[in-house]
């Protein structure tokens, strides 16, 4: 039986679609399609495993339900294509163009052909599928390194293992998806939606999720303080919490409200409440000792005098609080949105209410505040002997009178910031560069 040519197996699908006789589904696994433009094409349905269709054309062209397993793809442009349900377990893709194309549901697993031995990942690196629609595809243990995927739907798309790493995906959708264990670093997720993402193990370092929606989200085993997560919508409701939790946030607030004659004040020492949803609230008096609330919503929250030693609020929503003679001594607030809040002494006064003169100022020695936005913040008279300031934004920040003493404010922005009074005394103002080409002797010359 002679072997049939490229078109006239394009010709006889176009039949089998259109119900004409002498139709037959295209086969066209492991042929060279390099030298053909598949523009507009109806191929749905047709075979396609190993074949070699690199830097092909095959703009607006129906590739639904295909079996494109091992495909080769590099640098072919896809715009506006349609590859819903399509098999693409280890298809190289490097390069591809799938600007606007559709991929819901389709496979994009690691996978080998018997002939080409051990299976390979599936390979999407510096690809674009800006605007692509990639709805409940199976992503698992692909490589998209550097792909840009900006304002793409990827609800429900299962991205177990993936390499996402330094991709654009600004403004892109994932609700549901589940990215277990994927790689993010460096990706750009500004203004995404991860509504009930699974985010369990994933790798934020350098990652942009300013502006993110990462309600409901599982955040289990991530370590935030490595991302941007700047105006970012991390919370839960309260309801989300234990029953003892809601039971001792509400004695207290009616220990607030009752001016100390009923309720309880409340100690969450050690409790974990990360991403609580509470602004507004007065947790003034409060023992938070080694809470965790990193990724909480705490905006114009009161404070004063709370005890919130050593608690865990890496990128909190501080914005406008009011810390007022609070305990943060050795409190992680990395990444935290501290925007105009107040962190200024409390005006002590005696038995009868008069003012004794004294201030109780807020305490955040040792606190690391590393990439905190402070901007518009009263420091003033805080104590951030020891405290961590390395990237904060301090941009017309009030540090009158602070106390700075072994600070580490390297790189921090103070463009604007009052300094009138401020202790530096041993302050780690700038870091040093290392010029690699020292040799040995002079390194040891330094280090002595």
């Amino acid at each position: 039986m002679r072997k049939l040519e490229i078109p006239e197996i394009v010709k006889r699908h176009q039949r089998w679609i259109k119900g004409v006789n002498g139709g037959q589904p295209a086969d066209l696994s492991l042929r060279d399609l390099r030298k053909y433009k598949f523009d507009r094409l109806d191929l749905h349905k047709s075979k396609l495993a190993g074949a070699n269709m690199s830097r092909c054309s095959v703009r607006q062209a129906d590739l639904s339900h295909c079996d494109m397993f091992s495909v080769m793809l590099d640098g072919a442009d896809l715009t506006q294509s349609k590859l819903d349900h399509a098999d693409l377990r280890g298809a190289h893709l490097r390069g591809v163009i799938l600007e606007g194309a559709s991929l819901v549901g389709a496979d994009l697993r690691g996978g080998a052909l018997m002939l080409s031995g051990d299976a390979a990942e599936a390979a999407l690196t510096n690809a674009v599928l800006d605007h692509a629609n990639l709805d409940n595809a199976n992503i698992s243990g692909a490589n998209l390194a550097g792909s840009s995927m900006h304002n793409s739907s990827m609800r429900g798309a299962r991205m177990e293992g993936t390499n996402l790493s330094g991709g654009n995906m600004r403004g892109s959708s994932l609700d549901g998806a589940i990215l277990r264990n994927a790689d993010l670093s460096n990706t750009n997720l500004n203004g995404a939606s991860l509504v009930g993402a699974d985010l369990t193990g994933v790798t934020l370092k350098d990652t942009d999720l300013s502006n993110a929606n990462l309600n409901e989200a599982n955040l289990e085993g991530v370590d935030l303080a490595q991302a941007n997560v700047t105006g970012a919508k991390l919370s839960r409701p309260t309801s989300e919490f234990p029953s003892d939790i809601q039971r001792i946030l509400k004695e207290h607030f009616e220990w607030i409200e009752s001016g100390g004659r009923t309720g309880a004040r409340a100690d969450l020492t050690d409790s974990d409440i990360e991403r609580i949803d509470l602004p507004g609230e007065d947790l003034s008096g409060a023992v938070l000792k080694c809470t965790s609330m990193s990724g909480a919503n705490l905006m114009s929250c009161r404070f004063v005098m709370s005890e919130l030693e050593e608690a865990k609020l890496v990128g909190a929503n501080l914005s406008d609080a009011l810390l007022e003679g609070a305990n943060l001594q050795n409190a992680d607030l990395r990444s935290a949105n501290m925007l105009g809040a107040r962190l200024v002494a409390v005006d002590l006064k005696d038995a009868s209410g008069k003012p004794t003169g004294l201030l109780w100022p807020t305490n955040l020695s040792g606190a690391n505040l590393a990439g905190a936005n402070l901007e518009g913040a009263d420091l003033s008279n805080a104590r951030l002997t020891d405290a961590d300031l390395r990237g904060a934004k301090l941009k017309n920040a009030n540090l009158s009178n602070a106390l700075l003493a072994g600070a580490f404010i390297a790189d921090a922005d103070m463009t604007g910031a009052n300094l009138e009074g401020v202790k530096l005394e041993d302050a780690i103002l700038e870091a040093v560069a290392l010029d690699e080409s020292l040799d040995d002797d002079k390194l040891l010359a330094v280090a002595s």
